[in-house]
């Protein structure tokens, strides 16, 4: 599937991406991560720069979504915001500042949506108790890939969380009513899970220090990431071929079973954690057959309630005519010229924006399958690629 390289100019402040909205009213990260996606963009090691305030960031959101979502039952689509994709909300002070503001406006604003944030920082216990006076439920996916323990070269530098630190973390909102702990397992190679052993030791700590789930993603190499830093790292043994997300199963079973051997849930999706952490089903899909659940569904070690709660759901009704007209119309095309697929499907010749992929998928659980993807953000993502899923 072609892709292209984006420029950090061109970072929109509100877009869709694969799991949530993103607002990032703020670009550039204090941390340097050898594997990140901002290193193609030249926003890691970077000190943060806010482009609107807070006020102004939810004011913006709130008229995209009623731009893109005004037509619709508020019931329908609990899509969560995320905040700060081009940044780490806690890693500078002023970040802090930033997402407790936000925090505020988003809840004055009564966007009935959860707030996320992905972040390498410690939550401030003042920051907790503030978002706990909050109408506002948070999801904070807490990244932490446990190199420092294995690999004698660092890749990950700047002001980011040690392991045990990443432990206390999480004991530090267990009494939060509002937040949820979500650990971020990125990226997942055999030189940070070096035996089933170790997997077992430290996915029972996780448990034990109060994350509600892990999600455990692969070694990215897309999106012109240097290759050649995450071999000095030992990240990478060697040259890839590989476009996209390198995958290692054998770790993945490592974790898989220590997962079921303590009972702890681990996912291969951001979505399905989501879910889990909101007690709803899955959203995006990939509990079906046609959009990948056999390896990104399945596989999992996922409680029995939460499977129930997404056994119910189904891709089988077909796309209603409404919503083929809003794609046609959005696309500049004729209805005429889309080619409806099994699984809620759509073909569609031309280009199209990751963000429309994302948005049909959102607002029509649609999957749009275009010619190619105008890339807008720095990873391609999974949806919009035919086979892409499987």
């Amino acid at each position: 599937m072609p892709t292209k390289k984006v420029p950090q100019q061109h970072v929109p402040i509100i877009a869709e991406h694969d799991t949530w909205i993103s607002v990032d009213p703020i670009i550039g990260c204090p941390a340097n991560c050898a594997y990140c996606y901002l290193g193609p963009i030249g926003l890691k090691a970077r000190k943060p720069e806010p482009r609107v305030s807070p006020g102004e960031a939810v004011d913006m959101l709130c008229r995209y979504l009623a731009e893109t979502r005004g037509d619709m039952d508020a019931t329908r689509d609990f899509t969560p915001v995320c905040l700060g994709n081009y940044t780490d909300m806690l890693l500078a002070p002023e970040n802090v500042t930033y997402l407790r503001s936000f925090a505020r406006e988003l809840a004055h604003a009564r966007v009935n949506r959860p707030l996320v944030v992905v972040s390498k920082g410690h939550m401030p216990r003042s920051l907790v108790e503030d978002l706990g006076s909050l109408d506002i439920d948070m999801i904070l996916f807490s990244s932490q890939s446990f190199h420092r323990t294995t690999l004698d070269v660092r890749t990950e530098k700047g002001p980011v969380l040690a392991p045990e630190q990443t432990f206390r973390a999480a004991r530090s909102c267990r009494d939060s009513e509002n937040i949820t702990m979500v650990h971020y397992w990125r990226p997942i190679t055999r030189k940070c899970v070096p035996s089933a052993d170790w997997a077992l030791r430290t996915v029972q700590a996780l448990k034990e220090a109060g994350y509600r789930c892990s999600v455990a993603i692969g070694l990215s190499l897309g999106a012109g990431i240097d290759q050649q830093e995450l071999i000095g790292t030992g990240l990478l043994s060697g040259p890839s071929d590989t476009c996209d997300e390198l995958w290692d199963d054998a770790v993945w079973e490592d974790i898989n079973s220590a997962a079921a051997a303590v009972d702890y849930p681990v996912y291969r999706s951001t979505s399905c954690a989501i879910a889990l952490a909101t007690g709803r089903g899955e959203a995006l899909g990939v509990w079906d057959d046609r959009r990948g659940a056999a390896k990104q569904c399945l596989p999992c070690n996922c409680p029995p309630a939460q499977r129930s709660a997404c056994r119910v759901l189904t891709l089988d009704a077909p796309p209603s005519r409404r919503s083929l007209e809003w794609i046609a119309d959005r696309l500049g095309q004729d209805v005429s010229d889309l080619s409806v697929l099994p699984g809620r499907r759509v073909r569609v010749a031309g280009e199209v924006q990751q963000s429309m992929i994302s948005l049909t998928l959102h607002k029509y659980q649609i999957e749009l399958l275009p010619t190619s993807i105008s890339a807008e953000r720095a990873w391609l993502g999974r949806f919009g690629r035919e086979g892409g899923n499987e």
